[in-house]
């Protein structure tokens, strides 16, 4: 048994390990690391092979997890020249025998190691900054998608994937309620009878909350290219955790990528969102979309009262009448209407194009969509 130093390192290296697993996509909850720590205490860890082993029937469940694995275990408790290596890892390099591809998860495996080698090679002095409260994540934040670095854009996406909200409208059904502004005749009659007749208090009854339908439409031309790539992550998390969630991209034509988004890996279903839309990065016809939306969508994923989130940045030059005409039409389908728009983001901005001010007077709320914050302050703001 090693002493208490080194249990305590080789706790650190477990904890780090299924940590990084998880960032990679595989769904470990907080006690797989309790119980991976206790599944390497009952091992001989004079044997490399049945650490490995402990740990494998603990944190892997399938054959993708596994690979994962094989992947980061040599790094994590291999020799201590594996972390000087990832800064010249490829995500090719992430790779099982025989497989063509990376596996689902690889990309993210690499940049949580990654980022943990630099934590745990930093100096005395950065790491105590780190522990006195400062964050990253809460700069990155605030950053334009537009100029972030390509590692800061994946870190970002990390970020988009916990945005899952639910927005809700009142139904028609009522559920029992302490303090509701009905009264419920029936529950109180039945409360009355098992008290021999008497009525003691009245039960009263609410409005039930209902989840409302959701449509995203995203401008992919060029001048929104940057801007779709990350708002496509925010969509798979809406997409995979939720019914009753629709997702369109658009530049010259319309093209649903809700199939695409519901996969389970974030980095496969934006690939493959993107591969799916032939006209990505090219010009702009907002007003041709949404007319093709109202013509043949609209009705069906917005059967019941549903919102529309409406990413563009309005610059509509020649349909400006059509795109006025398609925009109060969509008003019209849908209970809410919100524009996400990325050039919020810049100060001094004024609706001064023509695009811009057809599609103002339809919109409910007119929304800033140029980083992180602000794509997940909608879930504050409209769930």
């Amino acid at each position: 048994m090693p002493n208490g130093a080194q249990s305590a390192g080789l706790a650190g290296r477990v904890v780090g390990f299924v940590r990084a697993l998880r960032a990679a996509g595989v769904p470990l909850g907080a006690g797989r690391s309790a119980l991976a720590l206790q599944a390497v205490e009952r091992v001989d860890m004079g044997s490399r092979a049945e650490f490995a082993g402990a740990l494998r029937c603990v944190l892997t469940a399938s054959p993708v997890e596994g690979v994962l694995f094989d992947c980061a275990f040599p790094i994590f408790f291999g020799n201590r020249d594996a972390f000087a290596r990832l800064g010249g890892l490829q995500a090719q390099g992430l790779r099982s025998p025989g497989e063509a591809k990376p596996p689902p998860g690889a990309l993210r495996l690499l940049r949580a190691i990654d980022s943990g080698s630099q934590l745990m090679a930093a100096p005395e002095a950065e790491q105590a900054a780190v522990g006195a409260g400062y964050s990253p994540q809460e700069a990155l934040s605030t950053k334009d998608f537009a100029q972030m670095s390509p590692e800061e854009q994946a870190e970002a996406q990390e970020l988009l994937r916990r945005g899952v909200f639910c927005p809700t409208r009142l139904g028609r059904r009522f559920k029992p309620a302490a303090h509701g502004p009905r009264i419920d005749f029936q529950a109180t009659l039945r409360a009355g009878l098992a008290s021999g007749g008497e009525l003691m208090r009245l039960k009263r009854k609410a409005r039930r909350l209902e989840p409302m339908a959701l449509a995203m439409l995203f401008d992919v031309s060029g001048s929104m290219a940057t801007y779709a790539r990350m708002a496509l992550h925010f969509a798979h998390a809406l997409c995979s955790a939720r019914r009753h969630v629709e997702a369109f991209v658009f530049a010259t034509r319309l093209t649903r990528v809700t199939r695409e988004l519901r996969g389970r890996d974030g980095d496969v279903a934006a690939a493959a969102a993107l591969k799916a839309a032939p006209d990505w990065e090219g010009g702009t016809r907002i007003a041709a979309a949404l007319g093709e939306f109202n013509r043949l969508w609209s009705r069906r994923v917005l059967a019941r009262p549903g919102m529309v989130l409406l990413l563009s940045d309005g610059l509509e030059r020649d349909q400006v009448k059509q795109l006025r005409m398609e925009a109060a039409r969509l008003r019209r389908s849908c209970k809410r209407l919100v524009w996400l728009n990325p050039l919020l983001g810049y100060e001094g901005f004024e609706p001064r194009a023509r695009g811009v001010q057809a599609l103002l007077p339809a919109v409910h709320e007119h929304r800033s969509a140029h980083n992180v914050s602000s794509l997940l302050g909608l879930a504050d703001a409209l769930a």
